[in-house]
């Protein structure tokens, strides 16, 4: 069974370089955990931009956090900057730019003041660039 295994592995390796096909690029951020986005001493509005069930990008108060194959980084933002990425846009941090652009209708909650956005994350660094879609949402 193993034979098998392989030998359809080296199979489908050796089709797929024959048609073209490339590897996904590696993701350049990595999902931030509870643990990450708990570990800051900021309250207030947050902004986060999530892919499924994982966060890539996080803000709370002062504090604009992400994670690269380095590790955590946190950096510093004004309220005015705080106040421009709720609506999406560019920061750089951990060594990385990352892009924010809403790519559809924001739908918002009053009651938990709230909204969220179907979204694209554009990071670049170390001469790569890496897209992935999900959602950017804001909430106070």
């Amino acid at each position: 069974m193993r034979r098998v295994l392989l030998i359809s592995a080296v199979l489908g390796l050796w089709l797929s370089a024959g048609l073209g096909a490339r590897p996904a690029p590696a993701p350049l951020l990595r999902p931030l955990s509870d643990s990450d986005q708990m570990a800051t001493r900021e309250s207030g509005c947050e902004l986060a931009f999530n892919v499924r069930r994982s966060t890539l990008v996080y803000a709370v108060g002062h504090d604009f956090m992400l994670r690269t194959r380095a590790g955590r980084a946190v950096c510093r933002i004004s309220d005015a900057e705080f106040s421009a990425l709720s609506e999406g846009g560019s920061r750089s941090c951990g060594g990385v730019r990352v892009t924010i652009r809403r790519t559809g209708r924001t739908i918002g909650n009053e009651a938990s003041d709230s909204a969220s956005s179907p979204a694209m994350l554009t990071v670049t660094g170390g001469g790569r660039t890496w897209t992935v879609r999900g959602y950017w949402g804001t909430a106070c």
